[in-house]
């Protein structure tokens, strides 16, 4: 009789998991998005719990924060590589995403890396989070085998990159990743240049400013201290003029690169810079790590206009993944992830958000027992 009963449970179970994955999908939804009315959701579930934690980094401890529901039992585990973002990190937009995946059923560790605070690009991140995902699955609150990472912009390539780390990438239940880029090397093009590829050749891209500083800050990061202060002065701040100092060998053809007027003229100093540079570009390009990936469930979304990391990385990723089974791509009109930027008409505002819970879903599907 017993075993009866358990067995009817069991198919109880199995039977409500879609209502379930979709419950908490819409929780995380209506959570992630501060414009929508999301009141009646603090009235069915509990605050998270928000700790201060430490974990493993190849320089030692880092500090970071964990959200995680206030109910026993384990929980499927997510590491959100919040990526740069323009504002410290104590700001009131940040603690939003961990609220929201912990009231839908998640412990997440937010990992901030302070290269990407600094706007540089390293990487040391790719096993710093590889190091923190380990970490972090071992903790008691956290379900192992239901655990995976989400990165936004660029740290969803990192992201990507870490899950493909020999430390961890057996143990990466699924990714998911908004607006990553795919190679530095296309993308360094498309910044230098400010054009992008499309069906009827380049087109002109009007480069963030975000971006571009985060690319010069990067592209610098290997000069002489005073050197690379002297070319964001000028490439950032625009404040001297780039002929004005002497300049090594190395940083005047960083400042070529720079300066480049094309797409062509912007390959040539690409593949110009010193060798170390170069090794520095395929070291934190996704492209370089895709047949180390072993995650079973991939959701990429990206935005078509966007103006921080072009919609064709994305492209260009999907492709590169070929029809490897597990991976889900969805183009939205957002911008950047922000509804309200795009400034969509109702009905359209609408039908982006359905196709970003149907994609979310897929995750929620993937991992609610």
């Amino acid at each position: 009789m017993e075993a009866s009963a358990e067995k009817m449970m069991d198919l109880l179970r199995r039977a409500s998991r879609p209502i379930r994955s979709l419950g908490r999908a819409t929780v995380f939804f209506l959570k992630v998005f501060p414009m929508l009315p999301s009141r009646p959701v603090d009235w069915v579930t509990r605050p998270p719990l928000i700790e201060r934690v430490r974990y493993p980094t190849q320089s030692g401890n880092a500090e970071g924060e964990v959200y995680r529901p206030d109910s026993p039992g384990v929980h499927p585990g997510i590491v959100v590589c919040l990526g740069v973002v323009p504002f410290e990190v104590n700001h009131p937009q940040v603690p939003v995403l961990g609220r929201a995946l912990a009231r839908a059923g998640f412990a997440a560790l937010l990992y901030w890396s302070p290269a990407m605070r600094d706007f540089r690009l390293d990487p040391a991140d790719i096993e710093n989070i590889a190091l923190a995902y380990d970490w972090f699955i071992d903790q008691p609150y956290v379900n192992a085998g239901c655990s995976g990472l989400l990165g936004t912009c660029v740290g969803g390539s990192f992201a990507l990159m870490a899950a493909a780390h020999p430390l961890i990438n057996q143990r990466v239940a699924y990714l998911s990743a908004y607006a990553p880029y795919s190679s530095l090397w296309t993308f360094a093009k498309d910044i230098a240049s400010g054009s992008v590829a499309s069906d009827a050749g380049r087109r002109p891209w009007k480069v963030d400013p975000l971006t571009r500083k985060v690319f010069v800050h990067s592209l610098t990061a290997l000069l002489e201290a005073e050197e690379a202060a002297y070319l964001r002065r000028v490439f950032v701040d625009g404040k001297i003029s780039p002929e004005s100092v002497n300049l090594s060998e190395s940083a005047q053809k960083v400042a070529a690169l720079l300066m480049a007027g094309g797409p062509e003229e912007a390959g040539a100093a690409l593949h110009s810079l010193p060798d170390e540079m170069q090794e520095r570009l395929s070291a934190i390009s996704p492209l370089s790590y895709v047949q180390n990936l072993q995650v079973p469930l991939m959701i990429l979304l990206h935005d078509r206009g966007d103006q921080v990391i072009p919609v064709g990385e994305s492209q260009q990723l999907c492709a590169a993944l070929g029809s490897r089974k597990g991976v889900y791509y969805t183009e939205m009109q957002f911008s950047h992830l922000d509804p309200a930027k795009g400034k969509l008409p109702a009905w359209k505002l609408a039908r982006e958000f359905f196709k970003f819970l149907a994609a979310v879903y897929r995750l929620f599907r993937h991992v609610v027992d």
